[in-house]
């Protein structure tokens, strides 16, 4: 035993620093408006008889939303069972970065390197975190990458292949690893075992398409025909923008920018920005120490470059590049020289502790709950005091009751267990300009909502700011003549609820 805890107290320290962080934090992860409560909703309505992509609209792969209806299935449809899922997975992640780590870097590089990941990750005060994230599609692809790259440098490749494909089914952005991993298994084992590797990579593909039976190969033509159509919308371009997450030549300015912030290393202590050099960095080092590295190292850094592409140039804290820091810190280490490795440790060690300490703050300025018999989240006062009140109105009103909010609002539809519309369950300017209004409109004529409730929620990542007021004007303008003002709530943030003039008979 002694020896055990000798070997073994860095990766037990970790992951009991993650379990301390998910009980004195326990609820104040997530947002109560963006995102979350997306991923409670549609797993319930998956359990309901909601069908992902016929009934369902979601820009997402599917495998996340039915391992969380299963989950909900067996533990109950509750926000700890999301809560407990998230932390099972992250000290799974864990795990595997540590072990993966120490098969190139030295033990205190490797801790620095998961206390980093654990200050910006678990304890994320925003969606970007690792309990109660904006997707668990990506939470649970990342896990089972660690693993398809752990089995893969083990020349185990038939796990290494369904692993790649179950973080296909969970998130779509990791498609480009394949070519890397068959040429590794060719190089590896001389041969590529075909018919194997092509049950395997199907496998989960297939019992997730069983798994949604109802859904025709129409409606998922019509869901990737929305994705293509909201991927050239004007709100969408404005976001990326904003964050520059993607390569699009519109955003070669952002690029630059991000560059000059790699050769001007004081840039490198913003909070936010004290990873934007990383990947350039990775980039350039592999270039000029490639020769030196063997075929597992190149591996895992050619792994990193292809599923981290979509934040290369905006490995930015405030986004989803946090998620992939396993990956990007481990091949940062791989390719420093052995003499700077301390230094980077020490840097690593000191970001952690600014990173953590920051955002345990704003952990902390999360102090009002909100609970109902189907979980608790804590929240701002700004947002709490607000949520609270709507959702006592909400439980006031018949259990089967249609309430709709825009232009977010899952978290009362959840906790409130009041449905909301299966296709239209957000209107942010992205989903308003994809969809057109008109379209919207006629769907609301379509499900007749009992209430129709409107936030005053700021939109402008997404360009414009309000509802009713610098979009979905003819959206509000239709709400205003078919609904009569109920009441408005104000605890902060401002809800107009709306019931139907000529109510159904």
């Amino acid at each position: 035993m002694i020896k055990f805890l000798k070997n073994n107290w860095q990766l037990l320290f970790i992951e009991s620093l993650i379990l301390l962080a998910f009980i004195i934090f326990y609820g104040q992860f997530g947002d109560v408006n963006v995102d979350s409560f997306r991923e409670a909703y549609i797993p319930e309505e998956i359990l309901s008889g909601k069908i992902l992509y016929k009934n369902i609209f979601t820009i997402y792969a599917p495998l996340a939303y039915l391992i969380n209806a299963l989950l909900f299935l067996i533990f109950g449809t509750h926000l700890k069972t999301l809560y407990f899922a998230g932390l099972v997975v992250t000290m799974s992640i864990f795990y595997l970065t540590y072990k993966l780590a120490r098969r190139y870097l030295d033990p205190n590089l490797t801790l620095s390197i998961c206390l980093f990941i654990i200050s910006a990750l678990v304890l994320s005060p925003n969606v970007f975190n690792a309990f109660f994230p904006y997707s668990y599609g990506l939470l649970y692809g990342i896990f089972f990458i660690l693993l398809s790259f752990n089995f893969a440098l083990n020349k185990n490749f038939t796990p290494a292949y369904l692993f790649y494909s179950l973080a296909i089914c969970s998130k779509y952005e990791f498609l480009f690893l394949l070519p890397l991993l068959i040429y590794t298994e060719i190089k590896k084992t001389k041969h590529f075992n075909y018919k194997k590797n092509i049950t395997t990579l199907f496998l989960p593909l297939i019992v997730s398409i069983i798994s949604l039976k109802g859904a025709t190969i129409g409606d998922f033509f019509t869901s990737l025909g929305l994705i293509i159509q909201m991927g050239a919308t004007k709100t969408l371009h404005w976001f990326y923008s904003s964050m520059g997450l993607t390569f699009r030549l519109e955003l070669i300015p952002i690029y630059i920018v991000n560059f000059i912030k790699f050769l001007i290393p004081v840039s490198w202590v913003k909070y936010q920005e004290i990873l934007v050099w990383t990947m350039p960095a990775i980039l350039i080092l592999l270039i000029l120490r490639y020769n030196k590295l063997n075929f597992n190292k190149k591996f895992f850094i050619f792994g990193t470059l292809l599923v981290s592409a979509k934040v290369f140039c905006a490995l930015t804290l405030q986004a989803y590049g946090v998620f992939f820091l396993p990956f990007v810190l481990i091949s940062l280490g791989i390719l420093t020289p052995h003499k700077f490795r301390k230094v980077l440790a020490f840097l690593l060690l000191i970001w952690a502790i600014v990173v953590g300490g920051q955002n345990i703050s704003i952990l902390n300025q999360k102090d009002i709950e909100v609970s109902t018999q189907k979980g608790i989240i804590k929240t701002n006062r700004y947002n709490g005091r607000a949520l609270n009140k709507l959702i006592n109105y909400i439980e006031s009103t018949d259990k089967n009751s249609k309430v709709v909010i825009y232009p977010e609002g899952l978290c009362a539809n959840f906790l409130a267990d009041r449905k909301s519309d299966s296709k239209f369950y957000s209107l942010i300017p992205l989903y308003t300009e994809t969809f057109g209004e008109d379209n919207i409109i006629k769907r609301l004529e379509l499900i007749k909502p009992d209430y129709i409730i409107i936030s005053d929620y700021d939109t402008s990542a997404y360009y414009y700011t309000k509802f009713g007021q610098d979009y979905a004007i003819e959206i509000y303008d239709w709400i205003r003549n078919n609904y009569k003002l109920d009441t408005t709530i104000d605890g902060g943030m401002l809800f107009e609820i709306f019931i139907p003039r000529h109510p159904s008979p």
